[in-house]
């Protein structure tokens, strides 16, 4: 395994173990995680762009909050030394309708000095939309 799949296969270790100090120590000072759509919703929170640790912070406060994760399933990590992409799939329970959807995933990132900088989710964003009754 090289760098990149390296650091995104830890920063889904520590993820999956809720070592959220462990998650941010993985992510570069000037990090940009995209999660989903650029632009913020009021109606799914996780929407939007994170910048920095304290962006990041936020993000996976608001994971915790609004979902619980049944089942997350990483089928592959691949990359080179800078960048890294993974897909697998998950079964998500949304906490403010209790309906839970099941969707394919894909990540991309890029890494400099060791350390998560642009980290991009996505997943199918219409199963989620239904998942908090919004179609």
């Amino acid at each position: 395994m090289n760098n990149a799949q390296m650091v995104l296969a830890n920063y889904y270790n520590a993820l999956g173990s809720k070592q959220i100090d462990r998650v941010i120590e993985i992510v570069h000072d000037e990090a940009k995680f995209i999660i989903l759509k650029k632009e913020p919703s009021d109606e799914i929170p996780l929407y939007g762009i994170y910048e920095g640790k304290e962006g990041v912070e936020k993000y996976l406060n608001i994971l915790a909050e609004v979902y619980q994760i049944e089942v997350f399933v990483i089928n592959k990590i691949i990359g080179d030394q800078d960048t890294a992409f993974a897909w697998g799939s998950f079964r998500i329970k949304v906490q403010v309708t209790g309906k839970a959807f099941e969707s394919d995933w894909a990540a991309v990132c890029e890494i400099e000095e060791e350390k998560i900088k642009l980290f991009q989710f996505f997943e199918d964003t219409a199963a989620l939309e239904e998942a908090f009754d919004l179609t």
